[in-house]
């Protein structure tokens, strides 16, 4: 069966995962305000959900229709076959969002859609109770100018939950806006890689499992997995023909620093549980002694800024000394920097080849990418 699949991304992600899907073979993929429209089968649903790095989550657009009113809302969604994706014993979950439109109570609209999908099934299951106690199906509506849009969501947990996090950092930056940021370096298997301000190591981790060709998703759960809309066999296939495609011989250097042996011990353990341990490295160092004995390399970090973690005085001198220890490696060395310090560039002693904005964590920040010597990456 063929589907209207929905990708959402962060915001200013979209680009990158658009060039993800064109790798995976994907013609003219849509990219529209935070997600990406794209067509396809079941097994594309499975693969997007196992080998996107960059995605927040995979959606089935089910049915759109326009509604200014609770009736019409509730008439539109009732007439929608929802035989055909929820069985008698589905646990349904509705959230969604509103703007610009007639219908803006959030909790009126997910009871009225609920009640409207109930009503539709009891007669194709023949009770007027439902236990709910199967699988989780979670429905997510949208309304833009009265323009109702309803998804269901397959991946479940958000695609950045690989699995391999499991234990709580400070300020973590979440594992897909990091492989974004990645993607946008210059970053490359054979070439050096450093993280000056680590952390838990999810710059450094996400990295090498992309060099390795790692898929991101091949050690966690999908909601869809739980569900007989799906075929797990095609999935298992998916998961061994990924599996084949790894690099797990490639000898990679790439380093995670940071001044704090908490969260130097937290990076060890997450690149255990990655199952990479042995081809990263992790080491308690200050950024005000980053050195390297490799002329050339790529420097990718997320440094306080003051409103996060810290004071702003404290993130303006590291950045300044940041600056300093990328101008000693030389000009064979890149830098991309994760910062809301203002006047960063004065700071950092250095205008940017180019500068992006995103969010991390609800916080604007711009992508400040510094390239070696070498042509950039388009």
């Amino acid at each position: 069966m063929n589907y209207d699949i929905v990708i959402t991304t962060a915001f200013g992600v979209e680009s990158v995962t658009k060039r993800e899907l064109i790798r995976l073979g994907v013609e003219d993929p849509k990219a529209i305000e935070g997600s990406i429209l794209v067509h396809g089968t079941e097994e594309d649903v499975m693969k997007y959900n196992l080998l996107l790095r960059t995605a927040e989550r995979v959606h089935i657009k089910l049915t759109n229709f326009r509604a200014e009113t609770f009736d019409e809302l509730f008439d539109n969604v009732k007439s929608f076959s929802w035989e055909n994706f929820l069985p008698k014993d589905a646990k349904i979950i509705v959230t969604g969002k509103s703007k610009k439109s007639s219908l803006f109570a959030i909790s009126s609209c997910q009871s009225i859609i609920k009640k409207a999908i109930l009503v539709r099934l009891m007669p194709v299951y023949k009770t007027r109770t439902f236990s709910e106690d199967g699988a989780e199906y979670n429905i997510e509506f949208s309304i833009d100018n009265n323009e109702v849009t309803l998804l269901l969501n397959t991946s479940g947990k958000g695609l950045h939950k690989r699995g391999y996090r499991t234990l709580v950092a400070p300020a973590q930056m979440k594992e897909t806006l990091a492989c974004a940021i990645v993607s946008l370096s210059d970053m490359r298997a054979e070439r050096p890689f450093i993280d000056p301000f680590c952390g838990c190591g999810t710059f450094v981790i996400e990295a090498a499992m992309r060099a390795l060709n790692i898929a991101p998703g091949i050690n966690r759960d999908f909601a869809f997995l739980h569900w007989n809309l799906f075929d797990k066999r095609v999935f298992d296939r998916l998961k061994e023909e990924a599996k084949d495609t790894e690099k797990r011989d490639l000898c990679l250097s790439f380093c995670g620093y940071d001044i704090d042996p908490e969260v130097i011990k937290l990076a060890r353990y997450h690149a255990r549980q990655a199952g990479i341990e042995d081809k990263v490295h992790f080491q308690v160092r200050d950024v005000k002694e980053l050195s390297s004995r490799f002329s050339e390399g790529t420097i990718c970090c997320d440094p306080p800024y003051g409103k996060r973690l810290g004071d702003l005085k404290q993130a303006q001198e590291l950045t300044a000394v940041l600056g300093q220890r990328y101008r000693a490696l030389g000009d064979k060395w890149s830098a991309f920097v994760v910062s809301a310090v203002p006047d960063f560039e004065r700071r950092f002693g250095k205008k940017a080849d180019k500068n992006r904005k995103f969010f991390n964590a609800e916080e604007l920040c711009r992508l400040y990418s510094y390239f070696s010597t070498k042509e950039p990456r388009s």
